[in-house]
């Protein structure tokens, strides 16, 4: 047994008798035992230590790849991302034949005018600290009161400081009583098909019951898309897989590093809910949208000076083009920034800053953002030769005279927004004699709908006009001194 102990702390000893014939002493045998339970104890706690330690590393890796790019922008951006709650009074007339039995005005003749609410859900994207929101315009379209609530469950009621139509995107403003953590826009222009994007948002916000927002995560799936709604032709989408629900509408889609690449619009699919195919307008259109409108309450399309048409195989043929890409100039104005710096009736423009055009609508989608001041890059085909003319914008049209109407009206701007309860334009000339004179249309007056169709901007308005045929029957109505006015069966030679 001494051999066995002797060998076991060999390690441990230093042997100074080899003579182990003898038997041990009593003292001796306890002091071996000792020391074996001791080493084993202590091989058991150093494996114990061991264990421990590697689980400590074990739980700081699994923490450490919980914690990646994906959470990392969504702490970063979901703060930025709010619901919008909209409410919409709607009058409508109810036969008292249809009212209580009891009713008082049972046997009276007449329509009991009746009023309802209609709620909508989206989202919204606080774009600066002081309280500016971007949204999607159908969000709040026709809403008479617009609430916002925040990321830590505040609420405000907000201004509609402008909406655009064809971009479908609106902005709102709140009044914080400190700075909020606003987005940050990233490139849109740049995005990689299959790089990650996250779609934050608040789906179904009312069941959900808490205003923080819902996170889905994609890819992206497609860039430069073109998507025809009953009512607008989308351009220039993103698509993606990230789930987008209703409530999403007017949310953020966002990169790794949170920042923002998309305002999710829309969703294609059978059954109402996703099926992994979503749309977002890239930021970089929210970003002049948004700044065009917050200057001017509305997006005033430059002064050009030209007409377009569309680019047919026989034109294409007539002009030498091989291509049906681009658009005709059928007319230069005279005295226009366009006839100034050179182009002339019938050149080709194939590119607006070194962006391709497909047809006359890209080229209005192209245009109708262009700045004051601002220089663009048209290339041409003029007799088999590419060349690019340079043209610097020198105005804005606000003012719009319709040929026919013997009608000037103009944009409304940020000054007439506490003037007049509705979005539209305001007659700015007007013939005396005229047939809308004659009917009651009077300078001042703000046309806020044509037939069914609700004006926004001026943009609206000329293009409800060019739809209207000779001879077609419309209503038209305005706004005078808060009060709602109509000219009906109105026909325009």
């Amino acid at each position: 047994m001494g051999f066995v102990f002797l060998h076991a702390f060999r390690t441990f000893r230093t042997i100074h008798c080899v003579n182990i014939v003898c038997p041990p002493a009593l003292e001796e045998v306890m002091s071996h035992k000792f020391r074996y339970i001791i080493y084993t104890f202590s091989l058991f706690l150093c494996s114990a230590v061991v264990c421990i330690g590697k689980n400590a590393n074990v739980q700081q890796e699994l923490s450490g790849s919980r914690e990646n790019a994906i959470v990392k922008a969504v702490e970063y951006a979901s703060p930025a991302v709010v619901n919008i709650s909209t409410t919409r009074i709607q009058e409508y007339t109810v036969n008292p034949l249809f009212q209580d039995l009891w009713s008082p005005f049972f046997d009276m003749p007449f329509q009991i005018p009746q009023k309802r609410e209609l709620h909508g859900l989206g989202s919204g994207i606080v774009i600066s600290g002081d309280g500016y929101i971007l949204t999607n315009q159908h969000v709040i379209e026709g809403a008479d009161f617009v609430e916002v609530i925040l990321f830590d469950g505040k609420e405000f009621e907000a201004l509609v400081v402008g909406l655009d139509q064809s971009s479908d995107l609106a902005v709102l403003k709140i009044e914080p009583s400190s700075q909020l953590l606003e987005i940050q826009f990233g490139d849109s222009s740049n995005l990689m098909i299959g790089e990650w994007a996250v779609a934050i948002g608040h789906p179904f916000a009312s069941a959900v019951g808490n205003p923080k927002p819902t996170v889905t995560i994609g890819v992206i799936s497609a860039t430069n898309r073109t998507l025809k709604t009953e009512n607008r032709l989308y351009r220039h989408l993103i698509q993606t897989d990230a789930s987008i629900n209703p409530g999403n509408s007017g949310g953020a889609l966002v990169n790794l590093y949170g920042q923002l690449i998309g305002v999710n619009t829309a969703i294609y699919s059978t059954s109402g809910g996703s099926q992994g195919i979503g749309f977002a307008i890239p930021a970089n259109v929210a970003q002049k949208v948004v700044s065009r409108i917050i200057e001017d309450g509305a997006i005033v399309p430059p002064v050009i000076g030209l007409n377009v048409q569309n680019l047919t195989q026989d034109l294409a043929e007539a002009v030498n083009l091989s291509e049906t890409t681009g658009v005709l100039v059928s007319q230069v104005r005279n005295g226009s920034v366009a006839a100034l710096s050179g182009i002339k009736r019938g050149d080709v423009i194939t590119k607006i800053n070194n962006q391709t055009l497909m047809d006359q609508d890209e080229y209005r989608s192209i245009t109708r953002l262009i700045s004051k001041n601002e220089e663009i890059t048209f290339q041409i085909f003029r007799a088999g030769i590419h060349q690019q003319i340079k043209i610097t914008i020198k105005e804005l049209q606000r003012n719009y005279e319709i040929d026919g109407w013997e009608l000037e009206v103009r944009q409304q701007n940020r000054e007439d927004l506490n003037h007049y309860g509705h979005r539209g334009v305001i007659v700015f000339k007007i013939k005396k004699r005229s047939e809308l004179a004659r009917k009651g249309l009077r300078k001042g007056d703000l046309i806020y709908k044509v037939g069914n169709i609700i004006i926004d901007s001026l943009e609206d308005f000329k293009q409800i006009v060019v739809r209207l045929r000779r001879n077609q029957r419309f209503s038209l109505f305005f706004e005078r001194d808060r009060e709602e006015w109509a000219i009906r069966n109105l026909v325009i030679q």
